[in-house]
């Protein structure tokens, strides 16, 4: 009979070229889970453990490590070794006061910006798509799989519940998901490059360019002196005439 479904080894040869992995580190590597980051753009919650914050030396005690529930990822308990980490995300080890943000790298693909503990209660997450369900409530749909249903005729929510859009970047408390601050996708923010060739650089939208067609629509990007000009899935709205996360070591 045929295999169904995808393999459940995944080979060194094979992982994504950012992953910080030793030359020799051997023939396979741990494989993501399925979950709300690509496989392919995301780091293992063992490969956080083990390779990249060495707090330990072997898969086993890792593995250990992991199921007592001593990492959190956005403020929830995680113990799936395989749990795939990504974008914005905020991992935190409460036991060493220690909380990261993965954020996109020019040299790694995905990095931990190491993040103080008042930043840990909060993250940034993109809508990638805004759907109309039963009764006229809108549905967020977030880059890292969450969905944020806003109920219009709520007095409490505000007037302009229906002017959310693609791109805009929402600022969530963790882990409750209540929104805190809209980010809207135009010029003048402050953008995060979040793939391709330049990612990882952070400037101001100086023009947004939609084509409709079969080529891309694109944003062009100040950043040190310079314009960047990248396409438009791959910017990530970070804040509106400042940073609104810590980013490198000059925020």
């Amino acid at each position: 009979m045929a295999r169904h479904g995808g393999k459940k080894t995944l080979k060194r040869l094979n992982t994504p070229a950012y992953m910080q992995i030793k030359r020799k580190h051997g023939k396979f590597f741990v494989k993501p889970s399925p979950g709300p980051h690509p496989s392919r753009f995301c780091l293992p919650l063992l490969h956080i453990v083990r390779d990249l914050l060495k707090i330990v030396d072997t898969n086993r005690e890792a593995k250990k490590l992991i199921g007592l529930g001593y990492f959190k990822v956005d403020q929830k308990v995680v113990r799936d070794k395989t749990y795939p980490v990504g974008l914005m995300d905020v991992f935190s080890i409460d036991k060493m006061n220690k909380h990261y943000r993965v954020l996109p790298d020019s040299h790694h693909g995905l990095i931990l910006q190491e993040i103080p503990e008042a930043d840990n209660d909060f993250k940034l997450c993109r809508i990638n798509q805004k759907t109309t369900i039963k009764g006229g409530h809108v549905q967020l749909n977030l880059h890292d799989g969450r969905n944020i249903l806003i109920n219009v005729k709520d007095p409490r929510n505000p007037k302009e519940a229906k002017g959310f859009s693609r791109m805009d970047v929402l600022k969530i408390s963790l882990p409750e998901q209540e929104i805190m601050k809209t980010f809207k996708f135009k010029e003048g923010n402050m953008a995060l490059i979040a793939d391709g060739k330049n990612i990882g650089q952070v400037g101001k939208i100086i023009s947004i360019v939609k084509i409709f067609g079969p080529k891309a629509s694109t944003v062009s990007i100040e950043h040190d002196g310079s314009h960047t000009e990248t396409l438009y899935d791959y910017t990530f709205i970070v804040g509106e005439n400042e940073s609104e996360i810590k980013i490198g070591s000059s925020e």
